[in-house]
Order: C-alpha cells, then sequence, then structure tokens
C-alpha cells in the first residue's frame, strides 16, 4: 500500500541503514526482514503517477557495499525505469487518441475499417462468418436544433453506453460519424445479428436522457444488418449493403432493424 512504503510516502527515495535511525518499511518488515540489512526504495514515476517501486535489498553478511554512492545508483535506476515506462503509457495514449473517438470512446472509423479487413481475410481463409450492423439516431438534428450541440452530445453518449451494455465482449463498437454507428459481430450468424439489433433498438428506445433540469425526447435508431460471406465479400460491399437495409429502415417508419437482401451477383 502507499503507506506502507517511506519513499512511497516521501514521494523519493529512501534508504535504510541498521546503524542509523531509520525505519523499516511495512513492506519489508513483512518479508521477515529484521532490521540488520540495509535497503533502498525508490518510487517509480511516469507522468506525475507512482506506477511502481524499485526495492533493492543489501546482503546483510557484507562487510561493505563494492559502490561508492548505492542510493545515487538505485536511483539512476529508479529514473530510467521511469522513463521507460512513461515512454510506454505515453505511446498507448497516442494509439488509443488514434483509434477512439474522443467523444463516446467507442472505435472511429479508421479502426472500424481495418477490422474489417483483417476480418475478411481471416473468415475467408477459415470459412468462417460475421456481420455488420448499421444504425443512427432518429431525427437527430432536432436534438440539435431544439436543444443545442451539447445536448446532441449526451445523447450520443448515451447511445455508446447503451451499445456497450449490449453487444458481446468480442464485438467491435465504433461511431462512423456524426449520428452514425457501426458495429462487427465476429463468428455471428445474421439471425444473431438481427437479435443483437433489436435488442440494442428497444434498450435505446426505453432510455431517458437527463439534460440540465429536465429529460430530453425519446431517442429511437433505424439499423441495417449485413453478414459475410451473404451479403458480399468486400468490405465495400458489406458496408453498402447495411447501408442501404439502415436507409429502408428509415423509409419504413423508423425504430426499425432491416436485414439486407441478398444481392443478386456477388
Amino acid at each position: 500500500m502507499p503507506d506502507g512504503c517511506w519513499a512511497l510516502r516521501r514521494g523519493r527515495s529512501y534508504k535504510f541503514e541498521p546503524e542509523t535511525l531509520s525505519f523499516l518499511c511495512d513492506h519489508v518488515r513483512g518479508q521477515g526482514h529484521q532490521g540488520d540489512a540495509p535497503y533502498i526504495c525508490v518510487p517509480i514515476i511516469a507522468h506525475g503517477d507512482t506506477v511502481g517501486l524499485l526495492h533493492i535489498q543489501f546482503d546483510a553478511d557484507s562487510d561493505e557495499i563494492d559502490m561508492l554512492d548505492p542510493q545515487a545508483f538505485a536511483t539512476r535506476c529508479g529514473e530510467h525505469i521511469s522513463m521507460a515506462i512513461a515512454n510506454v503509457k505515453l505511446r498507448d495514449e497516442l494509439h488509443a487518441q488514434s483509434i477512439r473517438d474522443p467523444l463516446t470512446g467507442l472505435y472511429n472509423r479508421r479502426f472500424f475499417l481495418d477490422t474489417m479487413r483483417r476480418l475478411l481475410i481471416g473468415a475467408g481463409r477459415q470459412k468462417q462468418t460475421f456481420s455488420r450492423v448499421s444504425f443512427d439516431a432518429d431525427t437527430f438534428k432536432l436534438f440539435n436544433d431544439n436543444h443545442g450541440h451539447d445536448a446532441g452530445d449526451v445523447v450520443l453518449q448515451a447511445i455508446s453506453e447503451k451499445l456497450l451494455d449490449v453487444v458481446p465482449g468480442d464485438a467491435i463498437d465504433c461511431r462512423m460519424g456524426g449520428e452514425e454507428f457501426a458495429v462487427i459481430l465476429p463468428d455471428c450468424m445474421l439471425k444473431s445479428a438481427q437479435g443483437i439489433a433489436n435488442q440494442m433498438r428497444e434498450v435505446i428506445a426505453d432510455t431517458q436522457v437527463q439534460y440540465v433540469h429536465g429529460t430530453l425526447p425519446k431517442i429511437t435508431i433505424s439499423a441495417g444488418v449485413s453478414s459475410f460471406p451473404q451479403h458480399g465479400k468486400t468490405p465495400q460491399i458489406l458496408l453498402k449493403q447495411a447501408d442501404e437495409a439502415r436507409y429502408t429502415a428509415k423509409a419504413n417508419g423508423r425504430n426499425c432493424v432491416v436485414v439486407a437482401p441478398k444481392p443478386k451477383a456477388l
């Protein structure tokens, strides 16, 4: 625990020496240390956050430590480790920013299309299937026009949260842009994908979104579903089939799910 080490408490390196007035750290005492050997603790800090602890314990039987300044050496090691972890965290953060939508936290269009291409290659080789659901919020422009763009953002965030509650853990959830969303369902047959899309529609329709001091109007979605290989064997065809099914759902009165018809020729 953070209060179990004097280095973590103070935010800097701590050296325990038996011959001086020093206090044992709780984590060292818990390991059976008798206070008869020196040790050094160095907090590992990355971007201002403490992410670890470097603990160096010296041999109690040794008459002297063959090192000019053990504490300086341990501190330098801790600095190098901290820098390495900070670089990894920065790399991961930049990667997340490049594939995530900043408003909803869902994957963005770029990541979605890359995943589609990878799935098509793998599914084609292994003769597997996957499905794609395309949907958007009905009459979304009215939320922005009547309640402001902040209200529209709240609606998009609410849709994203409900989407994550419904879809399987291996699904790829994406905000394609504006009020348009898409979901890839690996190893999912067309009928199952249709059922998941309908479940999404029902859950979102039952959602009440609070904004400022009131409740926003009911949210509904229109969705289209396509599946590999029934509806196509390229990303462009699968996307087009699902989008056209979504347009049909709009024309049918909104708040419904439409399965794309099988194309005449693939």
